[in-house]
């Protein structure tokens, strides 16, 4: 017994001696610290990992940092990245909600502690879905080098890979390549979910009531496979675009390297029980992108452009007028029960402004319309100008998101299911690589500022060469294995039927 305490002692100075006591004496700097990632002044989920930081301070020897609640309780962490432990922060973070933490950082410089400004972090009500699904992409303009789709769980640091084209050598020169994306589930649950195979083993792989199946979708009556997607949210329907999509490449705009074009694009729907695709718009000038689904079901949007072609070289006219080229936001109307859509009716028109709009998500309460815009185009990764705005469809006012919204490009964007949580891609960081942010949406429609998804190493982002693609929220995890996928892939696609 006398040993078992001297060990539970000694455990638990070891544990305080880890803990660095808060710097008595520290002159105050009267100034700003400077972290990464950017986590001042910001509203939290309460459910998020920790939000560990590093200090951009090369001149100082030593670091401790608090973090401290409403009621006094305290997180205090050393060194220069603040790393929090998982089980204290989440501890906080519910103790806190509906208040704001109190950040202090404390530099050691030439044997004298210094005290930066403190900040700020609110701490919502309001919990974020647990989960996230996204593609992990190399920078290549050609070839698919190694590309995954992966699930995160928001409330600690655990990834796991959904599935990978390493699984069935599609990273392999000797082999074909094989591109994985599109990932979509039906209202936020992985029951039934889609992603798609390009070129080796390709096809539609859909995932109905957890049994994974391969479809192909292209028919002798339309113009290629499925692309953008949207799960129904309580149908067997799944809302696709058919494009070919090129990519044109731009000499004299340092800051715009490519530009994505669609030479020909229109969108169909995708009965999963009759296995029938079925037209909703196909036009030649047309050009029909991002399909989404009204939480109710009963509307189509999705995003348009018309362009007066001679039709001799498609690819070559509209690279060539690639800036002349603007997108509306555009919804129908749709029926079930005849399979019937409505006329299109445009609810963003974007081009009276010399803009475009692309990327429509409807939130699930219905009342907002939140999307992308650029001075032109759809493919609003490539261009830095691109903000995330928000249409309230109550009162038919569209404003920017400035607060989420950076100087640079944010675009593919999705509520969480309570409508106060955004994640989105952007390239805020250096103009280069994609990464996920999650922005704060209250009850009053107020949008704040956002920050960057919670990694272990603080420098993860800076380390990482690789693009993150196509976030989606889920409220649970991925229920099939990646084995199981991959034996799916490796089968034969079924062909999809033409519905008339």
């Amino acid at each position: 017994m006398r040993f078992n305490i001297l060990i539970t002692l000694a455990f638990a100075a070891l544990l305080a001696s880890c803990t660095p006591s808060v710097p008595q004496d520290a002159r105050e700097t009267g100034r700003d610290v400077s972290i990464f990632p950017d986590y001042t002044y910001v509203v939290l989920p309460p459910n998020i990992a920790p939000c560990n930081f590093h200090i951009n301070d090369s001149t100082a020897t030593e670091f401790v940092t608090v973090v401290e609640g409403a009621d006094g309780q305290q997180l205090v962490v050393g060194g220069q990245d603040a790393m929090f432990g998982e089980s204290k922060w989440h501890s906080l973070l519910e103790a806190n909600k509906g208040t704001d933490l109190v950040v202090t950082v404390y530099s050691k410089n030439a044997g004298t502690w210094q005290r930066y400004k403190p900040f700020t972090i609110s701490v919502a009500e309001e919990p974020i879905d647990e989960y996230i699904t996204y593609r992990y992409i190399e920078a290549s303009y050609r070839n698919y080098n190694e590309l995954s789709i992966c699930q995160r769980h928001l409330t600690d640091f655990d990834e796991q890979v959904m599935y990978s084209n390493r699984f069935l050598g599609g990273v392999n020169p000797e082999n074909e390549f094989q591109c994985i994306n599109c990932h979509n589930f039906q209202n936020y649950h992985t029951d039934n979910f889609q992603f798609h195979v390009r070129y080796a083993h390709a096809g539609t792989v859909i995932v109905r009531d957890g049994k994974a199946e391969k479809y192909s979708l292209k028919t002798d009556s339309t113009i290629g496979a499925g692309v953008y997607t949207a799960w129904h949210p309580t149908k067997p329907i799944i809302a696709y675009s058919l494009s070919h999509t090129v990519q044109t490449f731009l000499i004299n705009e340092p800051d715009h390297k490519i530009e994505v074009l669609d030479t020909l694009s229109d969108l169909v729907i995708y009965h999963v029980d009759t296995n029938e695709i079925q037209i909703v718009q196909n036009s030649f000038n047309s050009f029909e992108t991002y399909p989404s689904w009204s939480p109710d079901g009963k509307y189509l949007y999705y995003s348009s452009s018309w362009m007066d072609l001679e039709g001799k070289n498609t690819h070559y006219e509209l690279g060539n007028h690639y800036d002349k080229i603007r997108y509306d936001i555009i919804r129908q109307s749709y029926d079930d029960a005849t399979r019937t859509f409505g006329e299109p009716d445009t609810v963003v028109k974007a081009t009276a402004f010399g803009r475009s709009a692309t990327h429509a998500r409807i939130s699930p309460d219905g009342r907002y319309l939140m999307f992308s815009s650029g001075e032109y185009g759809h493919f609003m990764l490539h261009h830095f100008e691109s903000d995330l705005y928000v249409k309230d469809l109550q009162t038919d006012s569209i404003r920017p998101l400035s607060n989420i919204s950076s100087n640079r490009a944010e675009s593919y964007h999705v509520w969480s299911s309570n409508g106060r949580w955004i994640l989105f891609s952007t390239r805020r960081e250096d103009n280069t690589w994609t990464r996920l942010y999650i922005g704060y949406f209250d009850r009053e429609g107020r949008d704040h500022k956002a920050f960057a998804l919670p990694q272990r190493d603080p420098l993860y982002n800076k380390k990482l060469l690789k693009a993150f693609n196509l976030g989606e929220f889920m409220v649970e995890p991925i229920k099939i294995s990646p084995q199981e996928l991959a034996e799916i892939i490796e089968k034969d696609p079924v062909p999809a039927k033409f519905y008339k």
